[in-house]
This record gives C-alpha cells, sequence and structure tokens, in this order.
C-alpha cells in the first residue's frame, strides 16, 4: 500500500504560548517519499489566543494543508 499523505491532529486547548512553535516545527519537517502534510488543527474552545495565533500562521503559510475547526464549547 502506498502512502502518499499524512494527516496530523492537533488537538489545542489555551496553547496560545506554543501552537506557533508546534506548527513551525511541523512546517520543517521533511518526510520521505514524498508524502504530503495535511494538518487538522481542533482547538476545543480555548480561551485565551490560540484561535488569533492559529488564523495568523495559517495566513503566514498558505502553501501549507491546515484544515482548522474551531469547536463551540470545551469537549474535553
Amino acid at each position: 500500500m502506498k502512502i502518499d499523505k499524512l494527516s496530523i491532529i492537533i488537538p489545542a486547548y489555551n496553547e496560545e504560548n506554543t501552537i506557533q512553535s508546534i506548527l513551525t516545527a511541523l512546517l520543517n519537517v521533511e518526510l520521505i517519499n514524498n508524502i504530503s502534510k495535511e494538518i487538522i488543527i481542533v482547538n476545543d474552545c480555548s480561551t485565551d489566543s490560540t484561535e488569533s495565533k492559529i488564523n495568523e500562521f495559517i495566513q503566514e503559510q498558505p502553501q501549507l494543508n491546515i484544515r482548522y475547526f474551531a469547536q463551540d464549547f470545551n469537549e474535553g
């Protein structure tokens, strides 16, 4: 079986201080055999500026395949 895409799921809750460094680290990872990355971020109703940090990163890196979901309430 050939794998052509790796989906990376990032749960986030009040990660304003770390989310951009985590996403930058993922940006810099090169996968073997030309496997592409799909980053899925689920913000579990953060009460800090996690969402704005995520949106800022997405705007700065439009070439990345990032899917962002924001929960309306904390689902744990």
